[in-house]
């Protein structure tokens, strides 16, 4: 549910006035005074007086106070060339065709525990490739994506806190282990969150949780995608398999198996964003 916040806040006496209006509703069901109830679901014309009242967004049935996506700002021309070039190297695309460097950033004061501070995107071969480098400069993370290919889901990750999403998803939040959401930058069709390094269990069991979490929502507020919460779930996504247009079959990185006919596939997602 995707309530937007008063443009201005509320006088203290209308504050004090709603709330206790929404706390005698709730008592008046129980016929009790109950703090636990304040956590059952509210009708809406409830919900709406909760959200005034207090400024808080309800998204996935959780109260919270809305995030803000992080702010970025460009590279200088020098800095997108150089760490570009290190980018299409990666790939083994600085020779390819019509390769480019189309777009670079950094974050602007993240946490001091971000693991990617500055992206940089590029192009080549029909594949666009994004990099991400840490505070010192060394290049740890990475992503790619191709329109001929599609995604397999609505987001996809390709590393931690990035990867590309398709048209649909208008708002990605990634959950670190242990840690709170963190909204994400959206550009052009690649995610970008300032979240911090969590090392992947070395021993993993089924119940095992994932380092990270991922959600999209779309332009009305609505949850359309959530990565694999443990072990498990990740197990299952990887042994999925989808069909492109072409009639090809892919399966995720680290299935080995053989691969069925494309009729026994999901078609995989169109991701037809260009970055710029």
């Amino acid at each position: 549910m995707n309530i937007l916040l008063p443009d201005s806040d509320l006088r203290s006496s209308t504050r004090d006035r709603q709330r206790d209006e929404l706390i005698a509703i709730l008592e008046s069901e129980s016929g009790t005074p109950s703090r636990r109830r304040l956590l059952v679901p509210l009708a809406a014309a409830a919900a709406v007086v909760l959200v005034a009242a207090l400024g808080l967004v309800l998204r996935d049935d959780k109260p919270r106070v809305e995030q803000v996506a992080p702010a970025v700002e460009p590279l200088s021309a020098a800095e997108k060339a150089h760490l570009g070039q290190r980018c299409l190297v990666r790939y083994n695309l600085a020779t390819s065709t019509g390769h480019a460097v189309l777009d670079g950033f950094r974050f602007v004061n993240p946490p001091s525990d971000a693991y990617v501070r500055t992206w940089v995107v590029g192009y080549g071969a029909g594949l666009w490739v994004n990099c991400g480098f840490d505070q010192a400069g060394v290049m740890v993370s990475g992503t790619a994506a191709a329109p001929r290919l599609g995604l397999f889901n609505e987001v996809q990750a390709g590393g931690p806190g990035s990867g590309a999403y398709v048209k649909p998803v208008t708002r990605i939040t990634v959950t670190p282990l242990g840690g709170e959401p963190v909204e994400a930058v959206l550009r052009n069709g690649f995610y970008y969150a300032p979240v911090r390094s969590v090392p992947v269990s070395k021993a993993p069991t089924d119940s095992t949780p994932r380092p990270y979490v991922v959600r999209g929502y779309d332009a009305t507020g609505n949850l359309v995608y959530t990565s694999a919460k443990t072990e498990a779930d990740r197990k299952a996504d990887q042994v999925a398999c989808r069909a492109d247009p072409t009639g090809r079959t892919y399966a995720l990185a680290g299935s080995e198996r053989p691969l069925p006919a494309p009729k026994d596939c999901r078609p995989n997602l169109p991701w037809s964003w260009l970055p710029n």
